[in-house]
């Protein structure tokens, strides 16, 4: 078999799994936002349909919905193994910046907070806007997903913390600042390195209340879909 043979069935399966898409990403976002518009699905009112129209809308400012309209050309396995390798990408850019002192320009602020943000809304739409999205292959893969999304918003955090000084001006490393974040994130506080600073505070207790969140309500919503799943096996 072939080096390329080898490939394709690791990362692609079958070729008859790899299902053709009838409609391109942006036509199914457009589609999507005149749903929530029109209640089609729900009749949400007030502060929840402002909820589901921004994070089905703003969408189109992140680069997730561009590349999935790209590889959606090629199948529907090909698109979600690029929109892996994108997650992958996702995690550990902010780990590259920490790595090689990029982190000191405010250009890493910005794309590591860009990149949280991009996180954050796709997140928060597999609870609020779940109706909008196919079903997924394998409920499985999600929490793989999740985990992975999870470590981005620990990296980028800790891109944050160095880049903006706000654990003081101590001769701190590149470990130091993960460590911090990871500690943060998973809601430890060892007390051994604190925020020196109020925006190192804010930034904190916004770190640990969306961490809080992300575990409470999302793992626990996928741990719940793996256990039906699991059930309709049996």
């Amino acid at each position: 078999m072939k080096v390329k043979d080898i490939l394709y069935k690791l990362f692609f399966g079958k070729p008859e799994y790899n299902k053709r898409i009838a409609y391109s990403a942006y036509t199914s976002y457009v589609v999507n936002v005149k749903r929530i518009w029109n209640n089609e699905k729900h009749h949400d009112i007030g502060f929840e349909k402002l909820l589901r129209l921004f994070l089905v809308s703003s969408q189109i400012i992140f680069p997730g919905i561009h590349i999935r309209n790209i590889f959606g050309r090629y199948g529907m396995i090909k698109r979600n193994v690029a929109i892996e390798f994108y997650v992958l990408f996702k995690t550990f850019l902010p780990l590259v910046f920490l790595a090689t002192g990029f982190y000191k320009h405010i250009a890493a602020v910005v794309i590591a907070s860009y990149l949280l943000v991009e996180t954050i809304c796709y997140v928060a739409s597999l609870i609020f806007v779940s109706d909008m999205f196919v079903k997924p292959r394998s409920y499985r893969r999600n929490i793989l997903m999740l985990f992975l999304n999870y470590m981005e918003i620990s990296m980028c955090f800790a891109v944050i913390y160095a880049s903006l000084h706000l654990l003081g001006d101590k001769p701190y490393d590149t470990m130091d600042y993960i460590y911090f974040s990871i500690v943060t994130s998973t809601t430890i506080g060892y007390g051994d390195m604190h925020p020196a600073n109020h925006l190192g505070q804010i930034t904190v207790c916004v770190q640990a209340v969306m961490v809080v969140a992300f575990i409470v309500l999302f793992l626990n919503f996928f741990g719940s879909k793996v256990e039906t799943l699991h059930n309709d096996d049996e």
